[in-house]
């Protein structure tokens, strides 16, 4: 028979720790605790107790800042952009989204070249409420190969993200999609339109 004792953490209202002995047979994987034990379940009984701790006036409840900091206002950050009110669709109007994919070499003047030759080609085709997003440079999923009008084959691993939101014809979404994949400087390109759910 083996014995052995264990201290505990020490209780909140006794100063000194509390010992645990048990008794171990060599017949037995557990030990013997010398404990009360439940009349029921027969396993050791142990209290726990705990402290509630007061956080007043710390970083937890007040935020990161210090007390001189300002308060944030409940309006401001992110609940602004949620806040925008979206336009309503013209008639005769459909919403589109159109997700295009450009090289990642390109300077940032030919970007914004790019960028407004398509929004002009849009309101040309009878679109409203042109609206560009770039996402930035990102990483692709897997490796492009494209090849350009002068017949060089590149192949690209990332490239610049640009988002367009705008109500159009749908007529005119075939020259925007014929435009976009004749172009040199866009990787890929998709269009989708955007319906509304019902509930």
């Amino acid at each position: 028979m083996l014995s052995s004792s264990l201290i505990s953490s020490p209780s909140l209202n006794s100063p000194s720790p509390t010992v645990l002995s048990f008794t171990r047979s060599l017949n037995s994987p557990f030990p013997k605790f010398h404990k009360p034990l439940h009349p029921l379940t027969k396993i050791p009984v142990l209290s726990v107790k705990a402290q509630t701790l007061d956080f007043s006036g710390s970083f937890f409840e007040g935020g990161l800042g210090a007390d001189d900091d300002p308060p944030i206002s409940p309006g401001s950050g992110i609940a602004a952009v949620e806040d925008k009110e979206e336009p309503q669709c013209p008639p005769g109007l459909r919403q589109y989204e159109t997700m295009a994919v450009l090289r990642p070499d390109m300077s940032e003047d030919e970007r914004l070249t790019l960028t407004q030759k398509y929004e002009e080609l849009l309101v040309a085709g009878g679109g409203m409420y042109v609206e560009v997003f770039n996402r930035g440079v990102i990483p692709l999923a897997y490796s492009i190969r494209k090849k350009n009008r002068a017949g060089e084959t590149n192949t690209y691993l990332d490239g610049i993200y640009l988002l367009f939101t705008y109500f159009t014809k749908p007529e005119s979404m075939e020259v925007l999609e014929s435009t976009m994949k004749a172009d040199d400087d866009v990787i890929r390109s998709m269009s989708f339109k955007v319906r509304k759910r019902k509930y």
